[in-house]
């Protein structure tokens, strides 16, 4: 009987997780996710809380308010949200935000 060890290195949970998403078709689903749930994390919980959809498709952050009021004061500020937004991502990932 053989006993030969197998010949794999012990690897941490965090690089296994990380060599899985870095995976071509994985990064977009993440970086969609990422891009999504910094609607959230920019704009608060106060927003957050009128928020029912947020989606991102082409490069625009589709976002759904159910508040009207709301949503006309959030889109005289949509440019400055949109620079908000990139800067806490790191990138220029969203052209447009639109509000409906």
């Amino acid at each position: 009987m053989n006993h030969s060890k197998n010949k794999f290195e012990a690897k941490s949970l965090k690089d296994v997780l990380k060599e899985v998403v870095d995976q071509k078709p994985l990064q977009k689903g993440v970086q969609k996710v990422r891009i999504c749930n910094a609607w959230g994390e920019v704009m608060g919980k106060n927003i957050l809380n009128y928020t029912d959809e947020v989606r991102f498709s082409y490069n625009i952050l589709y976002v759904s308010i159910r508040s009207a009021p709301l949503k006309m004061e959030l889109s005289y500020e949509l440019e400055t949200i949109t620079k908000q937004i990139n800067t806490h991502l790191g990138g220029d990932f969203i052209k447009k935000i639109v509000l409906h």
